[in-house]
């Protein structure tokens, strides 16, 4: 008698929050014996459901424990057998979610990832799995990741956690100490997904600038972006969260002499008040932040800059906000978020006196947003009449055009690019086209095939 091959689990996941975050989902698949379980397209579509929370701000933290609450009704339903509950909010909040959520399966904390595997091989088998543990893991280069992401647009996390003891910030409470990984490895990992068919990778950490510091004594982003350059096939390096008083005179060189190194930095400031900035501990100034911007649109003058401001930080009077906005319009930042200030528990900041009201921070969160939306519109006037390279990315709804990024816009949270394309010029997703800009919006431009690469 042939006995049947044991069921195959279909496994489905939902990423929340950063692309450090989605590294980490990508890592945990990969941990999946592929022979047991498949990856379902949905988390609704599945046999066990694996949620990867968030926990930055309250926002995000809603969002994860609204996903908690859908995915428990699909499990009532029947839709779903099991709940795995992962990440940052389980990291934090994890006796209060275990008490709240009896219909999750298992609770896993950002530190116990190893042990995805045999979490995962209990629930199945019925039992009920609490795993939270301490911030500690570190992924290498011989780890699989599953793509979450398009095969040529690729994150790569080069370090972990964070030392930085900013105010307003509990990161380090559930992502733990900052921990880099070994500079040979990251280059390894870069070139195996690079021979995956990566042509952009998009360096992430909670600090990418700390590089190396706590393993050599000194700070090696600079260095692992040469290593990065010389990478056949690689086309685009992108560098997200630079800590601004970290980026030094060879991260800027590095910037402005290395040719796969796109000229975007992002680097979140918060805010440009004194008073405020030393409340927060950003460990920066007015004065030093101008410097910096200067020094940086000197050597590199078509550098797209985003950063992120906190506004209604507790006692911000109308004339520190006004100096926020007086700055935005000195410093005219090509890609910009405001998140107004929320209150975390445990953090230093939120015992501060002259908590602002909801409406004050709305109102102020508007007018920024109303200014930056001007500044992005007249930025992206200049560009009319410009041929830039633009990395395809899919089809549009309307026939004959495509959707794409340019060097300026980072994947999901930056502009897009709507360009037509000749009819017998087929165009894939992962291709660089030269785009000539024909039409400016607020946050995107709308351009046509050139036949002549941009210079």
């Amino acid at each position: 008698m042939i006995s049947s091959p044991p069921k195959k689990w279909r496994v489905g996941l939902l990423s929340l929050g950063c692309p450090k975050t989605l590294v980490d989902s990508e890592l945990i698949l990969g941990k999946l014996d592929p022979q047991k379980y498949d990856v379902a397209p949905t988390v609704g579509d599945c046999d066990i459901a694996l949620l990867n929370t968030c926990a930055f701000i309250q926002d995000a933290q809603q969002e994860s424990i609204d996903q908690i609450l859908e995915l428990i009704e699909l499990k009532k339903q029947g839709d779903i057998q099991k709940l795995i509950v992962m990440g940052c909010l389980t990291q934090r909040f994890s006796p209060e979610l275990e008490k709240e959520f009896k219909e999750v399966d298992a609770f896993v904390g950002s530190g116990e990832y190893a042990k995805i595997p045999e979490i995962v091989e209990r629930v199945a088998g019925g039992v009920e799995v609490s795993e939270i543990g301490v911030p500690g893991y570190l992924y290498t280069s011989s780890e699989r990741r599953v793509a979450l992401t398009p095969v040529y647009s690729r994150y790569l996390k080069i370090s972990e956690g964070c030392d930085h003891t900013c105010s307003f910030c509990v990161i380090p409470s559930f992502r733990g100490k900052h921990r880099s990984r070994e500079l040979e490895d990251v280059v390894r990992e870069a070139e195996n997904l690079v021979r995956e068919g990566a042509r952009e990778l998009v360096l992430t950490g909670q600090d990418t600038t700390y590089f190396g510091y706590d393993l050599k004594g000194r700070f090696l982003l600079a260095e692992l972006l040469t290593r990065l350059n010389q990478i056949p096939g690689l086309r685009w390096i992108r560098i997200l969260y630079a800590y601004p008083s970290l980026v030094n005179p060879e991260l800027i060189e590095a910037l402005a002499t290395l040719d796969k190194v796109c000229h975007y930095l992002d680097m979140p400031l918060q805010h440009i008040n004194d008073r405020i900035l030393k409340s927060m501990r950003r460990g920066t100034t007015t004065q030093v932040t101008r410097r910096l911007l200067a020094r940086l649109r000197e050597r590199i003058p078509d550098l797209a800059i985003r950063t992120t401001f906190i506004v209604g930080y507790p006692g911000e009077t109308e004339k520190e906000f006004g100096e926020l906005l007086e700055f935005m319009e000195w410093a005219r930042f090509e890609r910009l978020g405001i998140f107004t200030y929320s209150p975390e528990v445990g953090s230093p900041a939120a015992v501060l006196s002259e908590p602002l009201s909801e409406k004050i921070k709305q109102k102020r969160l508007e007018a920024a947003m109303i200014l930056q939306q001007r500044i992005s519109e007249e930025n992206n006037q200049r560009l009319r009449g410009k041929t830039l390279e633009v990395l395809a990315e899919a089809k549009d709804e309307n026939p004959g055009w495509f959707v794409g990024r340019t060097y300026m816009d980072a994947p999901e949270v930056d502009g897009t690019v709507y360009f037509k394309v000749p009819p017998r010029r087929p165009v894939r997703p992962g291709e660089f086209v030269p785009v000539r800009i024909q039409e400016t919006r607020e946050y995107d431009l709308v351009g046509e095939w050139a036949e002549v690469p941009p210079a």
